[in-house]
């Protein structure tokens, strides 16, 4: 990877309506594994929009579909990047696939509507690959408070940011050009771990951030409404604290509900936010059963990893080695197999009669917060395989 790398980023436009953030889990619940897609099929099957628009040299488009675009990930475009959202969506040759990411999230919301699970998993989606909320997140880590309306406000009107130094940061429909001053400041923290991996970038790196538009800054056209419809994903998760004269995010509420990734990529290591294995497979449980006490295990595992800060290529071999060593101690006990779904992914093990299964776990004594924490599953995944991880 060169020294530099220039990065696009599209204008802002997310879901419709600010309480209505389960518009993309609710389309991508209705997404087929596997299956290429037009534009037009993306909308008029996953969102349900009859067409009313005639575009030139397209087919009809539906009105308000621009924040499809932020589904979509990174992308090479010439000389530099181009990165649109969430990455959800995969777009290539005119064609567009659902990303596993997109499926698990649309899962999560087909298979309970009314539960917060897949709002906790749009909202951690967004804290570590949303460019512009992230960087509002970054600030509110350093100190700054929020000054906005959730409820019964309308949607262009602007809001602010009380900043650490007492300045405050005005970010409106338009025209928000210290927004992106600071955007540029903090642009290798506004990327977000995720997309710097993609990238295989470091801090060292220099990071232009652009506009679609070459040689134009960043949108900010319709910014404050945008990022309301975000944050207000975190609101009302209650990850924020106080009210409309001053928000705070309350780390611990965001560890607990999002991960301790969530906090740390933000800034917040705080050793008191660092979970033990036993503690992070609890919560990773508590997170992935349904209401029949299964688990699809490549979910678990995934989530488990995730709470850890584990590579995700690594997760897999991290999670056998801690269900290994748990049964071995008799401190988890598997009740019930069930074969499930080749969708489901890989099974306990790797063994396909085992992708659902049903468990009892229990954590061992003394209780892990009492004791530091010395060991880890990927330290002994790391002795088993003699791999460096």
């Amino acid at each position: 990877m060169s020294e530099s790398v220039r990065i696009a980023l599209p204008k802002l436009f997310l879901w419709s309506e600010p309480s209505r953030f389960q518009e993309y889990p609710e389309a991508l619940a209705r997404a087929q594994a596997g299956r290429q897609y037009t534009r037009v099929e993306v909308e008029r099957e996953l969102f349900d929009v009859v067409p009313t628009l005639q575009f030139e040299h397209g087919a009809p488009r539906g009105k308000r579909t621009d924040g499809i675009v932020n589904l979509y990930g990174l992308e090479r475009t010439g000389d530099r990047y181009r990165l649109n959202g969430l990455g959800l969506l995969h777009r290539a040759s005119g064609r567009i696939s659902v990303s596993e990411d997109g499926l698990r999230l649309g899962s999560l919301y087909r298979e309970n509507p009314a539960a917060a699970t897949w709002a906790e998993e749009l909202a951690r989606m967004i804290a570590l690959r949303e460019p512009r909320t992230r960087l509002i997140l970054l600030l509110m880590a350093e100190g700054a408070e929020l000054l906005a309306e959730f409820a019964d406000t309308d949607p262009s009107s602007s809001i602010e940011l009380r900043l650490s130094d007492g300045e405050r940061l005005a970010i409106r429909w338009s025209g928000s050009d210290e927004f992106n001053t600071l955007l540029q400041q903090y642009a290798y923290g506004a990327i977000g771990p995720h997309w710097t991996n993609v990238l295989g970038i470091g801090r060292e790196t220099s990071i232009s951030l652009e506009g679609v538009v070459h040689g134009r800054p960043p949108s900010t056209n319709g910014l404050s409404t945008a990022l309301r419809r975000s944050l207000t994903v975190f609101h009302d998760l209650g990850l924020f604290e106080g009210d409309a004269d001053g928000w705070t995010l309350n780390n611990h509420t965001t560890a607990r509900r999002l991960g301790a990734c969530v906090v740390r990529s933000l800034g917040g290591g705080d050793q008191e936010l660092t979970l033990t294995d036993d503690q992070a497979f609890t919560r990773a449980l508590a997170d992935t059963v349904d209401a029949d006490g299964f688990v699809i295990v490549a979910r678990l595992a995934d989530r488990f990893g995730e709470l850890l800060n584990v590579p995700a290529p690594e997760r897999t071999v991290v999670f056998d080695t801690f269900v290994r060593g748990a049964m071995y101690h008799e401190r988890l006990r598997i009740i019930e197999r069930h074969p499930g779904q080749p969708r489901m992914g890989r099974g306990l093990f790797g063994e396909t009669g085992s992708r659902r299964i049903r468990l009892d776990f229990h954590i061992s004594e003394p209780h892990p917060a009492a004791v530091p924490k010395t060991s880890s599953s990927l330290d002994h995944a790391r002795e088993n395989t003699g791999e460096d991880l």
